[in-house]
C-alpha cells in the first residue's frame, strides 16, 4: 500500500468501527449559509454508505428547515410533527417496528440513511418543546446506531438547547468567511458560558468543519481560521469546494467530486474516533 492507500484504509476502518451504543452528533451554527444542513446530510451519507445503514438524519428545527428540501423525496410528506402526533405507535416496544418509521422518515436510497424532516407547512405555528425533542431522540436512538441532528438558528429554542445537551459530539460548521466564522465563535462563547462548565469540556466534545464556499478561497483567512478554531475545538476538518452543492437543490451524490468524498471520509473518521 502507498501511504495514501493506508490512510484511506485507516479512515474507513474508523468510520466502520463498532460503537458501544447509539450515538448522536449535532451540527450547529446560528447563521444561515454556514453549511449546517449540507454537512449533516453529507455526513449521514458517508456514515450510511460505509457502515451499511443504521443512520438517521434529523432536521431538529422548530420551524421550516431546509434539510427536507435537499434530501430525496418519499411517497409521503410526513415530518417530525406527524411523528410526534403518532408517538403512541411506538409505546409498546414489543409490537413497534423500525419499519413503522417508514411512514415518517424518508429513505435516501444509495445514501443508506433515513431523513426526518422538520415541519414544512407555512400555516403551522408553535415550537418544538424540549420534551418533544426528547421523545423523538429517544425513539431514533432506539432504532438507529447513529443519529445526526441538523439544528436551526435560534440558540434559545428549547429543542436547540436539548440537542446540544444530548450530543455525544458537537460539530461546528463554518465556511472560510468572516461572517459564518464569527457567528460560530460567538456561539462557542455562549455554549462555554451557559451550557458547559469550562472551555476544556467544550473543546473535548467539539470539532469544527471548515468548508470552502468558493473555488477561490482566501488562503490567509483559511489558515487563520484553522488556527483559531483549533484552539477552541478538538480538531478542524477541512472540506473542499464542490460546485455540485451550490445550487441549493436536492443533493446529487453522483455529481460530487472524488476529493469531496475523500474529505468527508476523513471528516467522519475524525468524528467516529471521538464517539
Amino acid at each position: 500500500m502507498s501511504s495514501r492507500e493506508a490512510a484511506d484504509t485507516q479512515a474507513l476502518r474508523q468510520v466502520q468501527a463498532s460503537l458501544a451504543g447509539p450515538r448522536s452528533i449535532v451540527f450547529l451554527n446560528p447563521k444561515g449559509g454556514a453549511g449546517t444542513t449540507t454537512s449533516t446530510l453529507l455526513a449521514g451519507r458517508t456514515f450510511g454508505v460505509h457502515r451499511g445503514g443504521g443512520t438517521a438524519v434529523w432536521d431538529n428545527n422548530e420551524t421550516r428547515g431546509s434539510l427536507g428540501g435537499r434530501a430525496l423525496a418519499a411517497n409521503h410528506n410526513h415530518t417530525a410533527r406527524e411523528l410526534l402526533a403518532n408517538m403512541s405507535m411506538f409505546e409498546d416496544v414489543t409490537t413497534a417496528r423500525i419499519g413503522d418509521l417508514g411512514r415518517f422518515v424518508r429513505g435516501q436510497g444509495p445514501a443508506h440513511c433515513d431523513v426526518l424532516a422538520s415541519d414544512e407547512r407555512p400555516e403551522v405555528t408553535g415550537h418544538i418543546a424540549e420534551q418533544d425533542f426528547t421523545q423523538i431522540h429517544d425513539l431514533l436512538t432506539r432504532y438507529y446506531k447513529l443519529v445526526l441532528i441538523d439544528t436551526g438558528n435560534n440558540m434559545r429554542a428549547p429543542n436547540w438547547l436539548a440537542a446540544v445537551r444530548s450530543a455525544d459530539l458537537l460539530v461546528v460548521t463554518t465556511t472560510v468567511r468572516e461572517d459564518t466564522s464569527s457567528a460560530a465563535l460567538w456561539m462557542l462563547d455562549a455554549l462555554q458560558n451557559n451550557v458547559f462548565d469550562n472551555a476544556a469540556d467544550l473543546k473535548r466534545k467539539t470539532v469544527t468543519l471548515l468548508a470552502e464556499p468558493t473555488p477561490h478561497t482566501d488562503k490567509e483567512l483559511r489558515e487563520n481560521l484553522k488556527d483559531i478554531f483549533s484552539q477552541r475545538t478538538d480538531a478542524v476538518l477541512q472540506i473542499p469546494y464542490d460546485p455540485a452543492l451550490t445550487d441549493g437543490g436536492v443533493v446529487d451524490y453522483t455529481r460530487l467530486r472524488p476529493g469531496t468524498h475523500t474529505a468527508w471520509l476523513y471528516a467522519c473518521a475524525a468524528m467516529a474516533v471521538r464517539l
